[in-house]
């Protein structure tokens, strides 16, 4: 899971739940809450915490699909353990704001 990978490269780089979220903007808590998958972050907070933990978005969503779009928009989509597809969100093409 999510939370799990975010531990994983946080203690690989030693650095502390809050200054993980001071380097991506958002509460403690908020990372206290996905580490221990209770909440998963959004699609702009997962970018976030790829460039703070200095991995590719990839690194954090591994075990999803991802579907690169016509317009470049990047889908991101996660089998549950029922095989029902669940999109997670989009993330916007490089250089489109």
């Amino acid at each position: 899971m999510i939370g799990d990978k975010i531990r994983m490269w946080r203690n690989a780089i030693g650095i502390s739940q809050n200054d993980l979220a001071e380097a991506v903007g958002i509460s403690p808590l908020a990372i206290t809450y996905y580490e221990e998958n209770k909440w998963k972050p959004g699609t702009g907070t997962v970018a976030r915490l790829a460039d703070a933990l200095q991995v590719s978005i990839l690194d954090l969503v591994e075990g999803c699909k991802v579907i690169n779009e016509e317009n470049g928009d990047i889908l991101l989509v996660e089998k549950d353990c029922d095989c029902h597809i669940k999109v997670l969100g989009r993330l916007p093409k490089e250089g489109k704001a």
